[in-house]
């Protein structure tokens, strides 16, 4: 993979110019922006939307999700089980959080289905998260200007081209929004099966082909939202350049400037002892790969199950044959 176009040092300063994007009401601004094109009361709303998702980015905490992290949190949401989503959850009640590589593709099955996500915002409101999902937005606009002929889109011009970066002069732009309730298990969860642990990753992909580019980007959300509550990951304060504080100060002296960068804390594959069990009392002969699985795991203080990640490791008896060496390779360079 190549170098993240958009980096965590780069953020607060993102943060800051979208959030002042977002409360302009010039005709150039994000209210106006996100109202072209809509009926009356459409349009109405997307000003509001505008106005109050400035507010929330100015309350945000910033986070980064380094590359193998997110790579996890993409193929564990194909697997993530059922699940109630609870406020502790959330790392906080607003946040920008940047994935350092798209959790959705730009072509699915050689049809366009549009340019990768990279980066969500979300803020608590009632019962619920709100979230936005957002693109870059040179990939944005080389996706709008190539069109879609099997969809009867034509080819942008230059020009149309030139109008487009005119009207979104930020880094990111807004590609859907939705809500996450508490409480209560998201559609796109509510047809997942309980226990996805004995199924393939081929029969994952299949079960979760249909799925449109806001529930994958939703589930991969999910899942860096629970991975940050488990030791496997570790975290790191990271400033924006000096430049760049200068520039945020200038809009807005009150904003900080600091992202959280998340990343896993092991690359191996730990060995993790048989304990008292199912199978305690077996006699193996050898060793084997256990691939990486969700577990429910019992919260008192909630009275209720949490799905927790068990990352890939190797199981058996000290010094006894590893079956299929070339797994423990496969996963080792993942």
């Amino acid at each position: 993979m190549g170098k993240p176009l958009l980096t965590a040092r780069q953020l607060p300063e993102i943060r800051a110019e979208l959030a002042q994007w977002l409360d302009d009401d010039s005709p150039h601004g994000g209210p106006a922006t996100w109202a072209r094109g809509f009926d009356p009361a459409t349009a109405a709303s997307e000003r509001a939307a505008a106005h109050h998702w400035a507010t929330a980015l100015r309350a945000a905490e910033l986070f980064c999700v380094s590359t193998d992290m997110t790579r996890l949190a993409v193929s564990a949401g194909l697997a993530l089980p059922a699940y109630r989503l609870h406020a502790e959850d959330l790392p906080a009640p607003h946040g920008l959080l940047l994935w350092e590589e798209p959790v959705t593709g730009t072509y699915e099955s050689d049809e366009t289905t549009g340019c990768p996500i990279v980066a969500v915002t979300w803020a608590v409101h009632g019962g619920a998260v709100h979230v936005r999902t957002w693109a870059g937005r040179e990939d944005w606009l080389a996706f709008m200007a190539q069109g879609n002929p099997d969809g009867g889109v034509r080819q942008l011009t230059g020009e149309e081209v030139r109008l487009l970066r005119m009207r979104h002069p930020q880094a990111l732009v807004c590609m859907a929004s939705s809500q996450l309730p508490f409480g209560h298990v998201p559609g796109w969860l509510a047809t997942t099966p309980e226990d996805t642990s004995t199924m393939t990753m081929a029969e994952l992909e299949d079960h979760t082909r249909s799925s449109d580019r806001q529930e994958q980007a939703e589930r991969a959300l999910v899942v860096t939202w629970l991975l940050m509550g488990q030791t496997l990951i570790r975290e790191e304060r990271q400033e924006a350049p000096r430049s760049a504080v200068r520039h945020i100060r200038r809009l807005d002296p009150g904003l900080l400037t600091a992202v959280r960068y998340v990343q896993l804390r092991h690359r191996g594959v730990p060995r993790q002892d048989d304990g008292p069990g199912e199978d305690a009392g077996r006699g193996y002969r050898h060793r084997w790969i256990v691939r990486g699985h969700w577990r429910q795991h019992w919260y008192p203080s909630r009275g209720a199950h949490r799905p927790i990640w068990i990352d890939s490791h190797v199981k058996g008896p000290d010094g006894a044959p590893l079956l299929d060496p070339g797994k423990l390779v496969h996963v080792l360079r993942r």
